[in-house]
């Protein structure tokens, strides 16, 4: 069995928050990313594992909505090795305010607009502000879990539902309407394959290294600086 506390393991979590708009809920996941050190002293993803799949009803409001979030990433903060957990958040249903609004009360997330076509964009004014079409985004997830890299609990009471969402799930561009928020949605529900999707899409954006690999680079940056210095001198 592996070890889980090694200093060659980190295990980082990202929590993903499809935000749902009017009679839409807003489902939450959680995905623990754990990464491990390469022969080149470097890092890699070996596994993703679904933790946590929540729905918040429809008559919650955004006060009781971040408060539940902060207090999931409370929890999440006191078991990352990398030191803090992910936020990301899909405000294609209820735009940019919402993502100021968390960030008004402090929390700092990943907001993401799911688009047509293919590829992704980083707002060149905001690092943490993603386009990401919806055939990647959904391809991303469903060849992670028909791959097996991504495992799920299947103790989680919502994992039924998910499975059901991915299985009757259509691959193919949205067709969005300006006038109809949700009108890039699948179904009548797909909040919780949305929520998964975003968090293992942030696990292929990051990769965060285990101790063992930070301090390495640490005592060589160090040695390097020592060096710069005596040469100086």
């Amino acid at each position: 069995m592996m070890d889980l506390k090694s200093p060659n393991i980190c295990l980082h979590y990202i929590l993903a928050v499809d935000l749902g708009q009017a009679i839409q809920p807003t489902a939450m996941a959680v995905i623990e990313q754990q990464t491990e050190r390469t022969t080149g002293w470097g890092a890699d993803t070996t596994a993703l594992r679904l933790r946590h799949l929540e729905r918040l009803t429809l008559d919650a409001g955004y006060p009781k909505l971040i408060e539940r979030i902060r207090s999931l990433l409370g929890e999440l903060d006191k078991q990352d090795q990398a030191g803090k957990s992910d936020l990301v958040l899909d405000i294609t249903g209820t735009g940019r305010a919402v993502g100021e609004l968390i960030r008004q009360r402090g929390l700092e997330p990943y907001t993401v607009t799911i688009t047509a076509g293919s590829g992704e964009m980083q707002s060149p004014d905001d690092i943490r502000d993603w386009r990401v079409a919806k055939v990647d985004l959904i391809g991303g997830l469903q060849v992670a879990y028909q791959m097996q890299r991504l495992k799920v609990a299947r103790d989680l009471n919502l994992v039924p539902t998910l499975l059901e969402e991915l299985q009757t799930f259509k691959l193919r561009p949205p067709t969005l309407n300006p006038s109809d928020p949700e009108s890039w949605r699948e179904g009548q529900h797909d909040d919780l394959v949305f929520a998964v999707a975003l968090g293992v899409w942030r696990a292929a954006h990051d990769i965060p290294q285990p101790i063992s690999v930070r301090d390495h680079w640490d005592k060589r940056l160090s040695e390097g600086y020592k060096k710069m210095a005596k040469a100086i001198v």
